[in-house]
């Protein structure tokens, strides 16, 4: 089994991370994930975007776009499903912490430099002026690793251990090709 708990959006590649999972279970292994979903930080994203900012966050991937994802690495019956979490704060300082602790801003034109006092005295103004709550889409999924389809033609040339890993697949999967 391979568990990735809030991981899978944060990283630069996630298409690459999805097949070293898929290689590193063993037949019938499970792979359990969740990851941000696209309405995540909407309302923060409206803000910057009403200051003329760039935007706070990348893109999050959506789920069936991570279902599409896992088929394509080989895994099969993938199940997705999603929900939406509200989260408020009492400040807009608290809301700042909050952010902090969950990563850094991974989107592609983001700010290079640090941003100084100014700047976030701006954004904490205009945090005071507006609702203090930021929407989460938690995105879930899982699948399995199947067994390996080999392509028999006229003439197939297998290992011994490729051959020995099929029969023992017929034994396990009765009436599968």
């Amino acid at each position: 089994m391979l568990w990735s708990n809030m991981a899978l959006h944060m990283t630069a590649d996630p298409q690459g991370l999805i097949a070293r999972w898929h290689r590193a279970l063993a037949v019938d292994g499970f792979l359990m994930f969740s990851c941000l979903g696209p309405d995540t930080l909407q309302e923060l994203r409206k803000l910057y975007q009403s200051l003329g900012w760039p935007a706070p966050a990348h893109e999050f991937t959506d789920m069936h776009d991570w279902g599409d994802m896992l088929l394509a690495a080989g895994f099969a019956q993938p199940v997705m499903d999603m929900e939406r979490i509200t989260l408020t704060y009492q400040t807009p300082q608290r809301l700042l912490d909050e952010l902090r602790g969950l990563g850094r801003n991974l989107h592609p034109q983001r700010f290079a430099a640090l941003r100084g006092r100014r700047w976030h005295e701006q954004l904490q103004q205009a945090l005071a002026g507006a609702p203090l709550q930021l929407t989460f889409e938690l995105v879930y999924g899982h699948a399995l690793k199947p067994p390996p389809r080999y392509d028999f033609r006229a003439e197939t040339v297998l290992t011994l251990e490729q051959m020995r890993e099929t029969l023992s697949q017929r034994k396990q999967y009765p009436g599968k090709p």
